[in-house]
């Protein structure tokens, strides 16, 4: 494999990345919206534990969805420095951007989601729990 074809297929690897991050975006978003008419319908009534338990379902396999996409696109980085250190191992010369790179990234071995990531996805699933189960304080 040549360096061109690293760079190609990084490139295009980015692009559905950034389409599955939209995705996910969407679906905390829709989550979001699914707790707070759990917690509010439009009808004025309260919610039933059937709609209860449905929403904390879809809520809870949309983080879980976001956290298995997150953790695939943030090992882009890695294994592209990955091939592109092999590439060099093999005695091809590399560019000075891939070396860059390399350095940039810092390592090659995939990481999956960081602890940021992962607080981030734990306070959206608190405040959709909460959404959902804390009773509505009457005014």
């Amino acid at each position: 494999m040549e360096e061109y074809q690293i760079w190609t297929l990084y490139n295009s690897a980015r692009i559905g990345n950034s389409l599955s991050i939209i995705a996910t975006i969407l679906f905390v978003w829709l989550a979001l919206r699914t707790a707070v008419q759990t917690r509010t319908p439009t009808s004025g009534e309260e919610a039933n534990i059937v709609a209860k338990v449905l929403s904390t379902g879809f809520c809870g396999i949309v983080v879980f969805f976001t956290y298995n996409v997150w953790s695939f696109t943030s090992n882009l980085n890695p294994i592209t420095a990955r091939s592109l250190s092999e590439l060099k191992a093999s005695g091809t010369e590399i560019s000075t951007t891939a070396e860059g790179f390399i350095e940039f990234v810092g390592s090659t071995e995939p990481s999956g989601l960081g602890p940021i990531g992962m607080v981030f996805l734990l306070i959206v699933l608190i405040m959709m729990m909460g959404q959902i189960w804390i009773p509505k304080q009457s005014d």
